[in-house]
C-alpha cells in the first residue's frame, strides 16, 4: 500500500505541474546555444563580439520589458517599432538645436505620446489593440517619414553619440541602463499596486472590474509604459548608429513580442514574469549574433524566429489547457 503524501510533498509536486517548461528548458537552450557558437565560430567569445551583443540586447531588451506591461494586459502592441523610428528622428532634430539633453527629453515625450494615444484609442474608442497598434504603426512611421524627409539626421552631438560606447565600472552603459529598466519593471509588477492590477487584468478583466480595478486606466497606463520604455530603446540605438533614422527599428515588433513570448509570457495575458522576457531576450540576441557569424542570411533567422515563436505560442496554449482541465476537472 502506497503511504499518502505529506501535506509539503503535495506543494512540489503542485509546483511542479503549474511551473512552465519555457522556465526551464529557454535558459539550457541560451547555454546550448552559447557553446555550440563558441566551437563554431572564433570570434563569438572575443570581447568585441560579446560588447556588440550587449548593445543589441540593450535595446531590444527596453522595448521587449515594456511590450511585456501591455501583453500582461492580454494587449499588444505592434507599433514599437515606428515608436523607436519617431523617437530617433524627433531627438536627432531637437538635439542638433538644443542640445543633448533636450533632445533626450522631447525623445521620450514623443514616445509617451505614442502611447499614450494607443492607450486612448484601446480603451475609449474600443479598438482592438491589433488593430489600434497597427494602425498606429502606419501613421508613426508616415509622420517619421515626413520629418526626416526620408532621410537620416546626421550631425548629432559627440557628447551623446560616444554613451553608446562608454562604460560604466565596466559594463557599456546602454546595458546598464537596460538593466536599471529591468530592475524597475520587475519591482513594478512584483511590488505595486499597478503591477497587481495589470496581472488581475489580463488574468481576467471582468473579475478585475467587478471587483473595483479601473481596468480602463490599467491598459491606458501599460500602453504609455510601453512607448515609453520603446523609446529608451530608440535613443540607445540612436546613439549608436549616430543619426536619427526613420525606418530604425523596423523588425523590434516582431522581435520583443518574440522575446516576451519565449520568455514565458502569455499572449492571453495575466501570466509571466519580466525576468523570463531577459531570458528571452538573450536568447533572441545570441541566436541572431551567431547566426550572422556563421553567414545565415537575415531572412532565415526571422524564419528560425518565427518557428520558435509558434512553438512557444504552442506550448502556452497547452499549458492553459492543462491548467483549465486541472481547475476544472469535470
Amino acid at each position: 500500500m502506497t503511504p499518502p503524501k505529506s501535506p509539503s510533498q503535495i506543494s512540489v509536486v503542485n509546483r511542479l505541474q503549474q511551473l512552465d517548461l519555457r522556465q526551464v528548458g529557454l535558459p539550457l537552450v541560451v547555454i546550448l546555444m552559447i557553446v555550440f557558437f563558441t566551437f563554431k565560430s572564433d570570434v563569438f567569445m572575443t570581447p568585441g563580439n560579446f560588447q556588440n551583443v550587449g548593445l543589441q540586447a540593450a535595446a531590444i531588451a527596453c522595448v521587449a520589458f515594456g511590450q511585456t506591461f501591455v501583453i500582461l494586459t492580454a494587449g499588444l502592441d505592434l507599433s514599437v517599432g515606428a515608436t523607436v523610428a519617431l523617437v530617433s528622428v524627433v531627438s536627432a532634430m531637437v538635439m542638433n538645436d538644443r542640445g543633448p539633453f533636450v533632445g533626450i527629453v522631447v525623445g521620450l515625450l514623443a514616445g509617451v505620446a505614442v502611447g499614450l494615444v494607443n492607450g486612448l484609442v484601446i480603451t475609449r474608442l474600443r479598438v482592438a489593440p491589433f488593430i489600434a497598434t497597427l494602425a498606429m504603426l502606419s501613421i508613426v512611421s508616415g509622420v517619421a517619414l515626413n520629418l526626416s524627409g526620408g532621410t537620416p539626421v546626421v550631425g548629432l552631438p559627440k557628447s551623446f553619440t560616444s554613451l553608446a560606447y562608454s562604460r560604466l565600472l565596466g559594463i557599456p552603459v546602454p546595458l546598464v541602463l537596460a538593466i536599471a529598466v529591468l530592475i524597475l519593471a520587475y519591482a513594478v509588477l512584483r511590488f505595486t499596486r499597478l503591477g497587481r492590477y495589470i496581472y488581475s487584468t489580463g488574468g481576467n478583466s471582468q473579475a478585475a472590474r467587478l471587483s473595483g480595478i479601473n481596468v480602463r486606466s490599467t491598459q491606458l497606463a501599460a500602453y504609455i509604459i510601453c512607448a515609453a520604455l520603446a523609446a529608451i530603446g530608440g535613443l540607445i540605438l540612436t546613439a549608436r548608429v549616430a543619426s536619427g533614422q526613420p525606418t530604425l527599428g523596423s523588425d523590434l515588433a516582431l522581435t520583443s513580442v518574440a522575446a516576451v513570448v519565449l520568455g514565458g509570457v502569455s499572449l492571453f495575458g495575466g501570466r509571466g514574469s519580466v525576468l523570463g522576457v531577459a531570458v528571452g531576450v538573450v536568447f533572441v540576441t545570441v541566436l541572431a549574433n551567431g547566426l550572422n557569424l556563421l553567414g545565415v542570411s537575415s531572412y532565415t533567422q526571422m524564419m528560425v524566429i518565427g518557428v520558435a515563436m509558434i512553438l512557444a505560442i504552442a506550448a502556452d496554449e497547452f499549458i492553459s489547457r492543462k491548467s483549465r482541465t486541472r481547475q476544472n476537472p469535470s
